[in-house]
């Protein structure tokens, strides 16, 4: 059985490189709310979370000026 899509519109695959460190401590975050949840919470989707909330922080600036 495929995995259930998440993201509902057009995508792109980019290769990230971050250090273990940073992979680790997202990976213990990730656990955390899937044991808390309903869903499971991947790495990606945290990532994904920031790059979001890092867009609307830039657009807000962009607003600003």
């Amino acid at each position: 059985m495929p995995r259930p899509n998440k993201i509902l519109e057009p995508t792109k695959t980019y290769n990230l490189l971050m250090t273990v460190s940073q992979y680790d401590k997202l990976s213990v975050y990730s656990h955390d709310m899937t044991r808390r949840s309903l869903e499971q919470v991947s790495v990606a989707d945290l990532i994904r979370d920031a790059i979001e909330v890092y867009l609307e922080v830039l657009e807000g600036e962009n607003e600003e000026d």
